[in-house]
């Protein structure tokens, strides 16, 4: 199976592109439950979905931070 070869900018924005959505996805359903005052379906589905992009975009992070701390090619880079 072949990987999709990302560009390295687009590449290092993935997790924080995660996290945007996921933050923006937030505050949407807040808002519109807010000027709906209906804190129903609408606003779990997008607090559901907000989670999981928060979630996705930090695990990535989190793993990239341990992989390149691990990594004698980075350390050996660093000033």
């Amino acid at each position: 199976m072949r990987k999709l070869w990302l560009p390295e900018p687009i590449y290092e924005m993935k997790p924080y592109g995660a996290l945007a959505i996921g933050l923006l996805a937030l505050l949407l359903g807040a808002a519109r439950s807010w000027a709906t005052q209906a804190w129903d379906l609408n606003f779990a589905a997008a607090a559901i979905i907000a989670a999981i992009f928060v979630l996705y975009g930090a695990a990535i992070l989190r793993m990239r931070h341990v992989y390149r701390g691990r990594s004698r090619w980075h350390r050996e880079r660093r000033p």
